[in-house]
């Protein structure tokens, strides 16, 4: 890839990371309820994601998960009840000094759930099926080694650009966590942005296949 397709490519990425979407709220939730450790623990999930995410591209199955309306399916409705019931337990909790302090530390639990959001959301992976393939080109070699090479770079420089949203967003939430009663109601919010991403989950409409085609 020559030094021009690179600087798009990457320019590409990082406008599509900051663009509102389910890991972005995931990613603010976690800021400013949690903090920073469990908002960049959020985005690393992410970023695991992806280590299953691209070799499913690379292998070709991902369109076979796009194009199956029973894969499809069972990917968003298990993603979107995990994360409806993760958010309902954060608002249930609300409030709770103890537990809230606990899930501070909870790194495993913020893993899973950029993780979970990430792998489970079906349309990611319609978006790199329609993304990646604009810069590959097949005399440059191997088109499987192409794609694992750009999903890992794409995944690195979205890592870059979440953590360090997630950086000044928990900055932002330690200062409006000063009040106890405040510091409940960002738990309510952060529980609430959860069960929205889990929603849009469950009601997404399936991709046409003329977009997974493209």
């Amino acid at each position: 890839m020559d030094l021009v397709t690179l600087s798009l490519f990457v320019s590409a990425v990082i406008i599509l990371t900051i663009t509102p979407g389910p890991d972005l709220f995931l990613i603010l939730g976690r800021g400013i309820s949690q903090g920073r450790t469990a908002a960049l623990y959020t985005a690393f999930g992410f970023f695991l994601a992806g280590f299953v995410q691209v070799p499913l591209l690379a292998f070709g199955l991902a369109s076979i998960v796009a194009r199956n309306q029973v894969l499809f399916d069972i990917l968003r409705y298990c993603g979107g009840a995990y994360l409806i019931w993760r958010g309902f337990k954060m608002i249930r909790d609300s409030g709770q000094t103890d537990v809230i302090s606990a899930s501070h530390t909870s790194a495993a639990a913020a893993i899973r759930e950029g993780f979970t959001a990430s792998l489970m959301n079906p349309k990611s992976h319609v978006f790199l099926l329609a993304f990646l393939p604009q810069f590959v080109r097949p005399e440059n070699g191997s088109v499987m080694m192409q794609f694992v090479i750009l999903g890992i770079l794409m995944r690195i420089v979205a890592l870059l650009i979440e953590g360090a949203i997630a950086l000044l967003t928990g900055s932002i939430g330690e200062r409006l966590r000063q009040s106890t009663r405040l510091q409940g109601w960002l738990e309510r919010i952060a529980g609430s942005l959860l069960i929205a991403v889990g929603l849009r989950l469950v009601f997404m409409e399936r991709p046409h296949d003329a977009f997974v085609r493209s």
